[in-house]
């Protein structure tokens, strides 16, 4: 339950955070600012990486002890996974089964895993990034809900991205 809850409060925040325009400063770094294009961020509190849309910038996660990226058509967090993660694809999908999902898709990565799904909540279309990688000796986890297609790609790219 409490899960649940932390979720939905997560998704809720995330999806207001997409529509703002100035962005927010970042005490983790930030991505030059620019035109279209990516860019490489410094996730300087988990000794990570990431390549983003250029104008990305980066912060401490609303929740919990990672970071969030925001920028043009992203918002992610990222941080160390907990015990309560989904550890294997098969965990996730019973997790997402809540959700009602619908296009669910996986993709198994040289050090984890990925998967992308959407529903429909009272608010719209939902679409779900997960993903779970081991990266220099710790596991990580990387996810959003988003409001659009877009947003969703970004971040799988954003999470399939991550390096020391």
């Amino acid at each position: 339950m409490y899960k649940t809850i932390l979720v939905t409060l997560l998704s809720c925040f995330l999806l207001v955070g997409c529509d703002d325009k100035k962005g927010s400063g970042g005490s983790e770094g930030s991505a030059e600012s620019g035109g279209g294009g990516a860019t490489t961020v410094e996730l300087a509190k988990l000794g990570l990486k990431a390549d983003a849309p250029s104008g990305s910038k980066v912060s401490d996660a609303p929740i919990g002890e990672g970071v969030m990226i925001q920028g043009p058509n992203l918002v992610v967090t990222i941080e160390l996974a907990s015990d309560t993660r989904p550890k294997t694809v098969e965990e996730a999908k019973e997790d997402a089964d809540m959700y009602s999902p619908k296009n669910m898709k996986t993709e198994k990565l040289a050090d984890g895993w990925a998967m992308t799904f959407e529903n429909k909540g009272s608010m719209g279309a939902n679409y779900f990034v997960k993903v779970r990688r081991d990266i220099g000796g710790k596991t990580y986890w990387c996810e959003t809900t988003s409001s659009n297609v877009d947003q969703q790609k970004n971040a799988l790219a954003a999470c399939k991205s991550l390096k020391k």
